[in-house]
């Protein structure tokens, strides 16, 4: 019976702060967010950091949840955002990336577990598998559909051309997929790269100072986040209290 009411007790945690850190998501989505200065049309937002304190509570459960109900409800909120809702769908892919990153780093490669300096290395795989990985999609169908006004991809006719010439602003040449890529490359990978640093150095703040205490009661964390140092840092957290 006490088993039970603990598991009830435990449920009840769990959507809480899922509900907590997906509402916060939302926040940070919708109000703390400002432009590129490169490109005045995207906007730079740290809202994935909920994702990646729910990933590490919880896991990929956890994370796909925060992701959902936080692109929900900038939805419900603020309505379509670009053709399509292409802006909505670009959010919500770019939080899925996140948690890919993270099941590779913490599940596969174990970096999270092997103190600072492989955490680090963590944190420069997933701005670099994000960046990558979303600046490929933009130069596909993103970026096109965006502009354009309708949901198309870089292999319909005059989208290279037209696409370039505003990334670039030379609307006199005749522009080639090579200058559509670099282009494309030169807009994309330094505001992904800069979006996910920020997000990776707020988060290992967070990760060491502030909600340590309450991150190291999930298993989740404690297996795949929790490494030597840490241990010894809540060790000596505990003796000192």
């Amino acid at each position: 019976m006490r088993k039970e009411r603990r598991n009830v007790k435990e449920v009840i945690s769990r959507i809480a702060t899922l509900g907590i850190l997906s509402a916060l998501g939302f926040v940070l989505m919708a109000f703390a967010q400002f432009p590129y200065p490169a490109a005045p049309w995207l906007k730079i937002e740290i809202s994935e950091i909920v994702v990646i304190i729910a990933y590490a509570l919880y896991g990929f459960p956890g994370g796909i949840f925060v992701a959902l109900v936080k692109a929900a409800l900038n939805l419900a909120v603020r309505g379509l955002s670009g053709p399509f809702g292409i802006g909505d769908i670009t959010a919500l892919f770019t939080s899925i990336m996140f948690i890919i990153a993270l099941l590779l780093t913490s599940h596969v490669f174990k970096w999270f577990k092997k103190g600072l300096l492989f955490r680090i290395f963590a944190y420069i795989f997933i701005a670099v598998f994000v960046s990558i990985i979303l600046t490929g999609f933009n130069a596909l169908f993103i970026t096109p559909t965006y502009l354009s006004g309708s949901f198309t991809s870089c292999f319909n006719e005059g989208i290279v051309q037209n696409v370039t010439a505003f990334l670039t602003g030379d609307k006199s040449s005749i522009h080639n997929a090579g200058a559509y890529v670099g282009a494309v490359s030169l807009i994309y990978i330094p505001f992904n790269l800069m979006k996910v640093g920020m997000c990776c150095a707020i988060y290992e703040l967070l990760f060491n100072r502030l909600i340590f205490i309450f991150m190291r009661k999930s298993e989740f964390f404690n297996k795949y986040f929790v490494g030597n140092i840490f241990t010894k840092e809540a060790d000596d957290a505990d003796s000192v209290m």
